[in-house]
Parts: C-alpha cells; structure tokens; sequence
C-alpha cells in the first residue's frame, strides 16, 4: 500500500490475510461440493468445512455442531431475530446496535411479531447494566453487541450474560467486531454470537451463527430449497470461503494479544501527532473500555463529512459501512448523548494489521492541516 492512498477503515472491512488466501487457493481451482459425499472431491471439501467450523467454534469456545455458515453477520443477525420474534415476545436491544440487529427487530415490531424495549448506554458508550437488570425479566431474547463498531466500546458481556441465565433469558451478541480483538466466550450465558468473515481478515461473503447445539431447534430458515446446515440455511456451502473464514478465525485467536498491542502503538502514535501539530479534538467513548483498533474523534467545528472531502487520500468513515448514504446524525453518537457539534464532526479511524507507523504520522499531518483551513473558513 503506497503512502499515497492511506487505509484507516478496518472497521468496514479488512484486507485478505495472505496466509488466509493461501489456505484459499487450493480449493478456488478444483470441484469442491461439500454436500457431495458419494466421490472423493465431496468428501475432501467436507472435511475442510468441517475444519473450518471447528475453527470458527474455537474462536467463541463454543461447540462446532452449533455453527451454522451464513452469507454473513446481517444474515445471521436477521436469522437469530427473526426466529425468537413470535406472538408480540419482548426483544430488549440496546440503543447502539448495528443496523442489522436495530432494523431486523424494528421490523419485526412492525410485522407485530415483537414489542422492542430499548436499553441506554452513557456518554461513554457502554450499556447501563442497571437499566438491563430492571428490563431483562420476561424478555424473549436480549441483543447486545460485544464491541460497538462505531466507537469501539467493549460491553460487559459476561455480567450481561449472567443476569440472562438468572432470568432465564436468551441472549444474542453480535461479535463482527470482536473476534480477534477481545475475548468471546460462549460460556459467559451467550445463546447466539453472530460473526462476520471480513472483518477479521477472511473473505467476504461468509459469517455464522454460533449457538449450543441443543438452541439450534429455535431457529428457523428464512428461504426453502435444500436442507443444508440442518436445514436453516439451504444452498450449497462454498468451500474456499469457509476454509478462509476458519483459517482467518484461528489466526485471529493466536494473534490477538499482538494485534491489540499494535494497534495501541498506533493509535496512542495518532493522537499525539494530533497533540503535537496543536490539534484540538475530543475521543468518543470510554478510553478504558473499548478496542486499540477503533478510534472515534470529534474535531469540533468541522464537518466530518466536509473534512474527508479534503482527504481524498485516506480511507476514512464517519460511521458504520452499511449505513453510508443514510441522511441524518450518527445514531450510535446520538444514543450517548453527544451534542451536535460533537455527533457532526466525529471521524472513525481504524488500525489494523496492515497499517504502518508512518502511514499513521502521515495522515495525522494531513488531518491536522485540514482541520486547520477548515477551522480559519
């Protein structure tokens, strides 16, 4: 990657691992239907997919006859939802989940399938765990993501999980930004984790439900046409994809220490090359309780929109991938409570494997120069 063009948006999504591609290549150039048991190359692409899913289930520690292989996180997301929405039930979500989970249940309030109780978070972005006591009773299935994707703050999902199993309550996490990040235990009372492939460096167009074995039978196809994945998901699996996927999960469990020392380097060498061009800016969400890899900044006065227009060279957002295009304010930003100068001018950076030190000094130049002709208009 030259220093002309400067990528720093590992949240949307990540580059191919090259260890991932290789594990890949073998299967992109030879027949591979993992559903065809009766010759070999069947059976050699079944044996690879079920590698894979024992890889996906350890980076949960979870159980790989409860891994079901979806297109990705939103599919999964929408699955997990869709299938626990019956008869009016009760979904409680808190007020900063992705678009995946916040829509598919809004949705499903409309369809009159559920009644959706919304759960606070502070100014820090992290849940109210007091508020999720006094509404978790008689709920359905709560929806707490494990890293937020816009601000990078870690929930206290194993508190969270453990008044589920007192209230007897099931609990989905959307865990696309955590893998390889932070830990992910499906012994922490999780009931469903949903994962996303292209965002922990494999490929795109594969995530996966990760749920106990015996919580499958709660779920329920969203198409028809084939009985494959214990008949939640028909269609024939691509194996490249989840040979990819598997090899990018057990990379993300081995180097995830490494990687989140890394990117602590990177981000704390960002901030003061902000500090030392005199840049004024403001971090958004705790400082303690979030991902190295995220970083969410408010450069209050300008327009985050109007400042990444000066910044054709850097990849950069002002929020979640899969809301580009949506008009308004960050929902995320707005749910803590941000005002909107604040909202208006935050910018997400985002660090990750591929990122170097002087790419990092780089754009804290150019940000901080842009910031200045903006702020002098």
């Amino acid at each position: 990657m030259t220093m002309a063009n400067i990528y720093l948006d590992y949240q949307a999504t990540t580059p191919l691992d090259e260890r991932v591609l290789e594990a890949m290549l073998p299967w992109l150039g030879r027949p591979g239907n993992p559903h065809s048991s009766e010759h070999t190359f069947g059976q050699e692409a079944a044996a690879a997919v079920e590698l894979a899913r024992e890889q996906v289930a350890e980076a949960v520690n979870g159980d790989p006859k409860g891994v079901v292989f979806t297109a990705g996180a939103t599919e999964a997301a929408n699955l997990v939802i869709r299938s626990l929405a019956n008869g009016g039930s009760r979904l409680l979500i808190s007020a900063i989940e992705h678009p995946c989970v916040a829509e598919t249940a809004a949705e499903c309030e409309r369809q009159g399938r559920a009644v959706v109780e919304t759960l606070p978070v502070g100014e820090d972005g992290v849940v109210d765990l007091d508020a999720f006591s006094e509404l978790v009773a008689d709920v359905e299935l709560a929806s707490i993501m494990t890293v937020n994707n816009e601000v990078g703050t870690i929930q206290p999902i194993e508190d969270i999980g453990a008044l589920c199993v007192s209230e007897g309550v099931r609990l989905h996490t959307d865990a696309a930004q955590a893998i390889g990040r932070v830990k992910v235990n499906m012994g922490f009372g999780i009931t469903f984790a949903t994962l996303s492939s292209h965002k922990m460096y494999g490929p795109p167009g594969i995530g996966a439900i990760c749920s106990h074995p015996e919580d499958i039978s709660l779920l329920k196809p969203l198409m028809s046409g084939g009985g494959q994945e214990r008949g939640l998901r028909p269609g024939t699996l691509p194996t490249p994809l989840c040979v990819g996927f598997g090899k990018a999960c057990a990379l993300a469990v081995r180097e995830c220490e490494k990687d989140g020392e890394r990117a602590a380097e990177l981000a704390s060498l960002f901030l003061k090359q902000l500090d030392k061009a005199d840049v004024s800016y403001v971090v958004n969400g705790s400082r303690e309780e979030r991902v190295a890899q995220n970083l969410n900044v408010s450069f209050n006065g300008v327009e985050a929109e109007v400042l990444l227009a000066q910044l054709p060279t850097l990849a950069l957002s002002t929020g979640s991938a899969c809301s580009s295009g949506a008009v308004g304010p960050s929902a995320v930003l707005t749910a803590m409570g941000l005002d909107d100068d604040r909202v208006g001018s935050a910018v997400r950076f985002g660090f990750g494997r591929g990122t170097m030190s002087s790419e990092v000094c780089e754009a804290a130049k150019k940000i901080a120069a842009a910031v200045a002709r903006l702020r002098r208009r």
